[in-house]
């Protein structure tokens, strides 16, 4: 069974720093290779750190926000750049990623859309 493993780069390594890249590989050494594969950085460079909590998902795609959230990390809003840190926040819009704050002005941008297209399709 793969396991989840994070990425950071020898030249600025932190703990405290992690990288957002996750792979899922047999081993450390097949998940600094992917990631060497897929940023260009040199094997050698590479270090990665396991996250347990992540394995029982098999794929990045079927980690629900909740965990990511749980787990220390957060998503921006794809409307402001918001960090968004609590599953409360988290919404999905038309743009993609947004928070509470970008959801509702969306929803009522819609709502006065709506409205404004009712009362033209009254007008005889």
């Amino acid at each position: 069974m793969n396991k989840a493993y994070v990425f950071t780069n020898a030249a600025d390594y932190d703990m405290d720093d992690i990288s957002e890249e996750i792979t899922f590989a047999e081993t450390p050494g097949k998940a600094k290779q992917d990631f060497s594969m897929e940023t260009g950085i040199h094997y050698k460079d590479i270090r990665v750190q396991r996250l347990p909590w992540a394995d029982k998902y098999g794929s990045v795609d079927n980690i629900p926000v909740e965990e990511w959230l749980n787990h220390g990390w957060h998503f921006n809003c794809d409307t402001c750049g918001a960090e968004i840190e609590v599953v409360a926040d988290f919404h999905i819009n038309s743009k993609g990623y947004c928070c509470k704050k970008c959801f509702n002005e969306w929803v009522e941008s819609g709502r006065k859309n709506r409205n404004m297209l009712q009362k033209t399709q009254q007008l005889p």
